[in-house]
């Protein structure tokens, strides 16, 4: 099921009988963040505030990246991206999950 979606963001829901415990599941494609460090450091604050909020159990996640960062900086991810994906990420992990 389609959950909430931003700028940069989109987060996919889905009741899972057969899980006891809430899962996670990342798409950063290289096509959308060029370098291995940007995507590593988007897929560590999305993880890092996946463990943070209180998720209900049994509910798995999908985030995928949906807008290609670095386009301006030869494919660095730029402060002002990375600062947009964080309050992205943290408003959505504590306040959509709940």
């Amino acid at each position: 099921m389609p959950g909430p979606k931003t700028s940069h963001l989109s987060f996919h829901l889905k009741e899972s009988i057969e899980q006891e415990n809430s899962r996670l599941g990342l798409a950063i494609p290289k096509k959308k963040a060029r370098r291995a460090i940007d995507r590593n450091r988007i897929k560590r604050l999305i993880r890092e505030n996946f463990r943070k909020a209180s998720i209900s159990p049994n509910t798995d996640i999908v985030v995928k990246l949906n807008r290609a960062v670095g386009q301006q900086t030869r494919g660095r991810l730029r402060e002002k991206e990375r600062v947009a994906i964080r309050k992205q990420i943290q408003q959505h992990f504590h306040s959509s999950f709940e």
